[in-house]
C-alpha cells in the first residue's frame, strides 16, 4: 500500500479522535505510516476504562511495541485485513490483558476521507456473555448426564416389567383354555385381567421405542474459521512466540462453544507439557458426519495404556480455563453426540508426546492447509527455556 501524507492532514485527524472521544463505546484509532508503519493514533478513554489499562500505551507505537508478540502478530493482521477490504470487518477475540483473559466483539473499517490509510475500531466486551456461554455448556453437560442416567433408568425399569407380565399374560391364556365358566362372571374377570396386561406390555413397549429415540438436544452448528480461533488461542497459550505451532487455515461447521473450550484446554495442556512443538490437525468422516480435531505435542507423553480416567483419578487432568479440566471436557464433548479420545503418538526423536482428539457432530465447508505461526529458527530458544 502506497502512503500518501497528503491524503491525511492532522486537522481531519484531530476531528477524527474529537469524534471518538465523544462516543461512549471502546475505541481506537490507527495510521498507516511512511516505510509500512501501523501505529496506534489515539484510544479514547472508554476504551481504557473498559479495559483496565491507560490509554496513554498506545499512542504512537505499533501493536508490536505494546502487546506480546503472538498476540500482536494477530492484532496488526486483522488491521492490515481490514486495510485491503472496502468493508468493515468484524470478529470475536478473546485477549490476556493485564493477565485477565477478556473477549471483545471488534469492528474494523477505514473512514472516508483518509485515503484508506486509516482504520477505526470499535469494540465491546464481551467476556459476561462468554462466561454465561460456558457456564450454560456445562449446565446442558450435566442436565444431559442426568437425563441419560434417567433414560438408561427407565429403559431397565421397562425390561424388568415386561417379562414377568408377559408371563402372567400366557398364564391367564392357558387357565382360560380349560376354564368352565359357573356364571359368577369369573371368565369375564379374567379375560379383563388379561386385556390390563396386554395394555400394559404395549405401554412398555411404547416407553422403550421413546427412550431409543429420545434426543436431548438438537445440533447446534455454526461456521466457524478454526484457523482464526486457534491462531488467538496461540497467541493467549504463547505469547512470546517461544514455541513452534502449527495450525490448520480450515473453515469447519460444528458447535463453536464446544470447539472454543475444547481447543483452549487442548492447547494449553500442550503448552504446558510439550518441549517446543504443538501440532492443531482436522479431519472429518462424512459417512458418520463427525469432524475430528486433534491437539498434540512432542513432550515426555502419557503412560503406556492410561486413559482419561486414569488421569483424572490421579489428578493430572488439571483444571483448564474456566474450571475446566480434560475430564469436563470430556463430558461436554459426550453431551452432545461427541467422544473424547486419548490418541497414542510417537515424535522423531523417540519421544511418546500425548494426544487428545475431539470428536464431535461436524464437517470441514472450506479447504486449507496446516501454516506454521513460528519460526523453524526458535526451536533452539525453545530448547533452552524449556532446560531451565
Amino acid at each position: 500500500m502506497i502512503f500518501d501524507e497528503n491524503k491525511v492532514t492532522g486537522m481531519s485527524l484531530e476531528r477524527l479522535i474529537a469524534w471518538v472521544d465523544g462516543i461512549d463505546l471502546p475505541m481506537f484509532v490507527l495510521q498507516l505510516l511512511p516505510g509500512d508503519r501501523l501505529e496506534f493514533v489515539h484510544a479514547n478513554a472508554t476504551l481504557g476504562r473498559v479495559a483496565g489499562t491507560p490509554t496513554t500505551i498506545f499512542k504512537g507505537k505499533s501493536a508490536t511495541e505494546i502487546f506480546p508478540a503472538r498476540m500482536a502478530e494477530r492484532l496488526e493482521g486483522n488491521y492490515r485485513k481490514c486495510l485491503a477490504t472496502d468493508v468493515p470487518y468484524s470478529y470475536e477475540e478473546c485477549l490476556m490483558i493485564e493477565g485477565r483473559e477478556t473477549w471483545w466483539q471488534t469492528t474494523l473499517s477505514k473512514p472516508v476521507g483518509f485515503g484508506g490509510q486509516v482504520v477505526l475500531g470499535v469494540s465491546s466486551s464481551v467476556t459476561e456473555a462468554k462466561d454465561r456461554e460456558f457456564a450454560a455448556a456445562q449446565s446442558l453437560a450435566n442436565l444431559t448426564e442426568r437425563l441419560d442416567e434417567m433414560r438408561l433408568f427407565s429403559t431397565m425399569a421397562a425390561h424388568d416389567a415386561r417379562g414377568p407380565l408377559a408371563t402372567v399374560s400366557s398364564l391367564i391364556e392357558l387357565v382360560l383354555e380349560d376354564f368352565s365358566d359357573l356364571g359368577d362372571g369369573k371368565a369375564d374377570l379374567l379375560r379383563m385381567a388379561s386385556n390390563t396386561v396386554d395394555e400394559a406390555l404395549t405401554q412398555i413397549s411404547s416407553t422403550l421405542e421413546r427412550a431409543r429415540n429420545m434426543q436431548t438436544d438438537e445440533e447446534v452448528r455454526t461456521q466457524v474459521d478454526l484457523g482464526r480461533l486457534c491462531a488467538d488461542i496461540a497467541a493467549m497459550v504463547d505469547p512470546e512466540k517461544h514455541l513452534a505451532i502449527e495450525l490448520p487455515q480450515i473453515q469447519v461447521e460444528c458447535d463453536e462453544v464446544m470447539v472454543q473450550m475444547g481447543v483452549r484446554n487442548l492447547m494449553s495442556n500442550a503448552a504446558r507439557f510439550c518441549q517446543h512443538h504443538i501440532t492443531v490437525d482436522v479431519s472429518e468422516d462424512r459417512d458418520r458426519g463427525m469432524l475430528m480435531i486433534g491437539v498434540s505435542d512432542d513432550g515426555p507423553g502419557l503412560p503406556e495404556g492410561m486413559t482419561l480416567q486414569d488421569l483424572a483419578q490421579k489428578g493430572e487432568a488439571r483444571k483448564g480455563v474456566h474450571g475446566f479440566g480434560l475430564s469436563a471436557i470430556a463430558k461436554l464433548i459426550n453431551s452432545r453426540g461427541g467422544t473424547f479420545e486419548v490418541v497414542p503418538t510417537e515424535t522423531e526423536d523417540g519421544m511418546h508426546g500425548a494426544k487428545f482428539r475431539m470428536v464431535l457432530p461436524g464437517g470441514i465447508v472450506g479447504d486449507g492447509a496446516p501454516i506454521q505461526s513460528a519460526d523453524k529458527a526458535n526451536l533452539g530458544y525453545t530448547e533452552t527455556v524449556a532446560a531451565q
